[in-house]
């Protein structure tokens, strides 16, 4: 379905699924868990960086509050801060960045990104289950 909606957006050539999905299928028949799908969509984006779509779309081996699952919305709210203070729009990316970095520790040292993320209803499903007091 992922190879169908890229060729489908021109996001790819057909020619370039094909090679993508005969990839696949060569992996798929040792694929048996989780670990293994992530394996095998990690070994695909070396050569195809449309996988990395997929991959980030899935979560792939990433916990909920992971930065990662956030990328977008982080993204936005540096992007909104910069045009207001390009310092604090370097530090949040340089924090978000950070190895050892999660949502909530994000959420807390920069209260005005989780008002960011309160401030909009699908946004705010993210941070469901989360606590951030």
């Amino acid at each position: 379905m992922f190879l169908a909606e890229v060729v489908r957006s021109r996001r790819t050539s057909l020619k370039r699924a094909a090679e993508i999905s005969h990839r696949v299928l060569n992996f798929l028949p040792h694929m048996k868990n989780e670990s293994e799908a992530l394996s095998l969509l990690s070994e695909i984006e070396k050569d195809f960086e449309e996988v990395t779509v997929l991959k980030k779309a899935l979560h792939f081996g990433y916990k909920n509050v992971d930065t990662k699952v956030f990328e977008n919305e982080i993204k936005d709210f540096a992007a909104k801060i910069f045009v207001k203070d390009i310092g604090i729009s370097a530090s949040f990316l340089q924090d978000a960045a950070r190895p050892d970095m999660d949502i909530q520790k994000l959420c807390l040292k920069y209260p005005e990104f989780c008002d960011y993320l309160l401030s909009d209803p699908q946004k705010q499903e993210l941070l469901q289950g989360f606590k951030l007091a």
